[in-house]
């Protein structure tokens, strides 16, 4: 009987000395776990986000905003549409960068909203604060990566095109007026003297509408097609029609940015339709 009791007793001692090394083990193994855990990837170095991106955004005062956002390694293009308002491309381009957790980039050079959060073969465009976009519209403020299923083509078509840009320097350049303010301009008959603008190297330009010679100084930021004027004056001559002088006047004062193709120069304020439309002078 005695025996026996031994034997049990030796029996329970061995169960809970087993059942304690267990615990230890699943508390270890907790630990270890938590440490697996940490993940260190994100979309920089994991996601392959180099690729052409497209969709339509929500839009306060047309039809829809039709946007393209070209990645490279550390550049971006991007243009942009504004659906039933017009058919004009506004195209930006410039350098990007990542936030420091790595999965959202930011358009250096694009006015804000400018941050896009990266995902699989998608990019969501978000708030000027740098959050997603919630609500009934959230799928909407998206872009989808987009497969190009005969590059060659765009490329030659695009290598045309910066060879015909190559040709003319906005620096060194005369351009007639055509359009100011959506209306066609006719050309000058009553003098030898174009409707137009000139730039000259060293950062001034001399302007003409139909009265008084305009003048001053302006600054190009090509990278990211800005234009500024400053210091406009003009000469003090009264005549029966400057109509067309001052609402010339006007837009140089007001306009911020320009499309250039080589051929005709657009001035525009923010992503409104064209203010003034030019043609080159050979």
């Amino acid at each position: 009987m005695k025996k026996s009791l031994l034997i049990l007793g030796i029996i329970a001692f061995s169960l809970t000395s087993c059942k304690k090394e267990i615990e230890t083990e699943t508390e270890g193994t907790s630990v270890d776990s938590t440490i697996v855990q940490v993940d260190e990837h994100n979309a920089k170095n994991s996601l392959d986000y180099i690729g052409t991106y497209k969709g339509f955004l929500p839009c306060a005062d047309c039809e829809a905003i039709e946007t393209t956002i070209a990645l490279n390694e550390d550049s971006y293009i991007k243009e942009t549409v504004y659906k039933g308002k017009s058919n004009e491309v506004f195209k930006e381009t410039g350098k990007y960068t990542w936030n420091e957790a790595g999965n959202t980039i930011r358009l250096s050079g694009s006015e804000a909203p400018n941050q896009y959060f990266v995902g699989e073969g998608v990019l969501f465009h978000l708030d000027a604060d740098g959050k997603r976009i919630e609500g009934d519209l959230a799928d909407s403020y998206r872009l989808l990566r987009i497969q190009i299923s005969e590059p060659v083509a765009p490329v030659q078509k695009e290598e045309v095109k910066t060879k015909e840009i190559a040709k003319v320097d906005i620096k060194n350049s005369k351009w007639r007026l055509v359009k100011l303010n959506g209306k066609t301009i006719q050309k000058n008959t009553d003098t030898k003297k174009e409707f137009g603008i000139n730039f000259n190297t060293d950062g001034r330009f001399s302007a003409f509408a139909g009265c008084n010679n305009m003048m001053g100084s302006y600054k190009l930021k090509e990278e990211v097609s800005r234009i500024e004027f400053s210091k406009v004056a003009s000469t003090m001559m009264a005549c029966e029609d400057m109509v067309t002088e001052q609402e010339f006047a006007k837009v140089l004062e007001t306009v911020d940015n320009y499309n250039f193709d080589g051929k005709t120069l657009k001035l525009n304020k923010a992503r409104m339709t064209p203010l003034a439309e030019f043609e080159i002078i050979k």
